[in-house]
């Protein structure tokens, strides 16, 4: 808006002509009647009879000549002081309009500026959302019930009323009376009443913007110099939103950057799988104004989607961790061919599997996208919504891109997870190794100090292990641990950790539990060695026997290394006993135990250096770590 001083200055030629006209008519035809009376009373008189008369017929028709042509010149300016006026208003709405930023803004600019030029009782400014609706961005009422029209009751399309045909057919129309043009239709809630219209098409290089609506109450209310104004302010206006439409996609465009970016920093703060899939929905669901997002990858050989990540956090609990694809053709298919599906539930065509689940989720609107690494599809992207999908082309476009650059991190984040659980895992049991073990240890003390939860360890030495080895060689030994492995995980918890620490021995990492459901656990461990022997089909069955040793935080240790120490202590002392059973250690057992621990490691070493097996070799074989 200009400020009101610029406002006051501005003439207002909607006033000044009507009155002028009346003025310059009156003014001419009063000259043309002293004229005609000058003349005619010459003519009637059969000429003048002296210079009186002369002077006085000479005197009209000099007066009455002289008052027509004043009033002509005065009519004349009268005009083009208006065109001037006018021209003035039509410089300030063009320079209005072009400084809005915004179709809101060139809306308002439009019903404003028209008024200064064209009286009217009601304005409304109409936008093209393709493929053909006709939405109403701007409204100004003066009378009555004009002032309080809803917005979304304007809303119209092609072809439907006046505005409709003159989007459709793109021609300026100026209609007379509203109730008998065939083109018009009522506007729903509202009373059929004598009324005249402006309607203007705004096309900008031949592609149409919208459409400008004028309404006034009564019949003929406007005229053609009223319709050529407002097709000058349609072109201006029709040029200003083209402006507009600009700004806003270089600002979408922008803030589309600016989310990619975001995306990209934050993914590269982490090598989690999951953690980086929970970024990527997270970033996903706000760039497309989605209410949830869930990411997942493809495991080919079952033919499922294992759940990584989503948004927003709390929806994890309702997830399943796996979802096969039987049954969802268009999951299948926007994996396989690397498409993207939008679905709508309320659409009745839409695939009934998918719906299913919109609606027991409580949500309308599904867009699904496949991500992409090395030109291979290795997850999916789902972005769910309680209202319609979007359908805007921008939107899927950003979306399609963050999915791409999503993907590669993701499957960095796959590779290295793959390498860490090499580095980290003993490839003959599956198990973490002794590495693992310590840094995992050392984190749930941590845990286990500020939730002021138990935490035990348990550590396990098969009995004669050696014996086993020597007779029926490294491969046997092998089969064993591998059983043994098994055995011990079908004894744990999923919360469990549970690690190869040496060749025969092994150590478990127990959250939240004491030293009674410690102890539960050896007896299970103990009785799934009884009740499952060893048999590699060659030999008789082979029963395996262990030394098991428990410690528990605080009470046996306070640091890793010291409930390390303590459990084995304690499975030192179950060897001493005869093996195959279970015992508790403690810090202060464990400090008297390191002497004769130290002695049973020399006679150790000293007995395989007796039997030629190299110390330090024990990495590749089955015996050793």
């Amino acid at each position: 808006m200009l400020p009101s001083s610029l406002s006051a200055r501005r003439p207002n030629p909607r006033r000044t002509p009507a009155g002028a006209a009346r003025l310059h008519a009156i003014a001419f035809f009063g000259g043309l009647l002293i004229l005609l009376l000058g003349v005619a009373g010459w003519a009637f008189q059969g000429g003048p009879e002296s210079v009186e008369d002369i002077v006085l017929v000479l005197d009209l028709t000099v007066g009455g000549t002289l008052l027509a042509t004043g009033a002509l010149v005065g009519r004349a300016r009268a005009s083009e002081a208006r065109r001037n006026a006018q021209l003035e208003v039509l410089q300030h709405a063009a320079r209005r309009m072009s400084l809005s930023l915004s179709p809101d803004g060139v809306g308002r600019a439009v019903v404003e500026e028209t008024q200064r030029v064209i009286d009217y009782h009601n304005a409304r400014v109409y936008l093209l959302e393709p493929p053909e609706d006709l939405v109403p961005i701007a409204f100004e009422g003066r009378v009555g019930e004009y002032e309080k029209v809803d917005m979304d009751i304007l809303r119209t399309t092609l072809g439907v009323g006046f505005t409709g045909w003159v989007a459709k057919h793109r021609t300026a129309i100026r209609v007379d009376d509203a109730n008998l043009d065939p083109r018009g239709s009522s506007i729903p809630g509202t009373d059929d009443v004598d009324e005249s219209m402006l309607v203007v098409p705004m096309v900008h290089e031949d592609t149409l913007v919208g459409v400008i609506t004028l309404s006034k109450l009564g019949l003929r209310q406007f005229d053609d110099d009223d319709l050529r104004l407002l097709t000058i302010l349609a072109d201006l206006a029709a040029t200003a939103f083209a402006g507009a439409s600009h700004v806003a996609q270089t600002r979408r465009l922008a803030d589309e950057l600016r989310q990619l970016l975001d995306m990209s920093s934050a993914l590269t703060r982490s090598l989690d799988p999951v953690d980086v899939a929970n970024l990527m929905a997270e970033h996903l669901a706000r760039a497309v104004g989605a209410d949830q997002a869930q990411i997942s990858d493809w495991d080919r050989p079952n033919d499922r989607l294992r759940t990584l990540g989503c948004f927003p956090a709390d929806l994890r609990p309702s997830l399943d961790d796996f979802y096969p694809l039987e049954g969802y053709p268009v999951t299948s298919r926007v994996l396989e061919e690397g498409a993207i599906s939008v679905i709508d539930a309320e659409i009745p065509d839409a695939d009934p599997a998918e719906v299913e689940l919109l609606r027991k989720d409580g949500m309308r609107g599904l867009v699904m996208l496949p991500l992409v690494a090395k030109g291979e599809a290795i997850g999916l992207v789902e972005l769910t919504s309680r209202g319609r999908p979007t359908s805007d082309a921008s939107h899927i476009t950003i979306a399609r891109t963050m999915a791409h650059e999503a993907a590669m991190a993701l499957e960095n984040a796959r590779l290295y997870e793959t390498a860490r659980n090499l580095a980290d895992r003993d490839p003959l049991t599956g198990f973490f190794n002794h590495r693992y073990l310590h840094e995992r240890l050392s984190e749930e003390v941590v845990r286990a100090v500020r939730t002021r939860r138990p935490l035990s360890v348990v550590m396990i030495d098969l009995d004669d292990f050696k014996v086993v080895n020597d007779t029926f060689g490294h491969v046997y030994g092998d089969g064993v641990l591998v059983h043994v492995a098994e055995l011990i995980r079908g004894a744990l918890r999923a919360s469990d950790v549970a690690a190869r620490y040496g060749g025969d021995e092994f150590a478990l990492i127990l959250p939240e539990t004491d030293r009674e459901d410690a102890a539960a656990v050896a007896r299970r461990i103990l009785a799934a060695f009884a009740g499952s022997p060893f048999t590699d089909g060659n030999r008789q069955p082979f029963t395996i026997g262990a030394s098991i040793g428990i410690a528990t935080h605080l009470r046996d240790g306070y640091s890793a290394t010291e409930l390390i120490a303590a459990a084995d202590a304690g499975l030192y002392d179950a060897k001493d006993l005869g093996g195959n059973r279970f015992e508790a250690g403690s810090l202060a057992h464990a400090t008297a135990e390191v002497g004769s621990r130290a002695v049973r490691l020399a006679g150790r070493m000293r007995a395989e250096r007796s039997a030629g097996e190299p110390i330090g070799a024990a990495g590749v074989r089955s015996g050793e770590a």
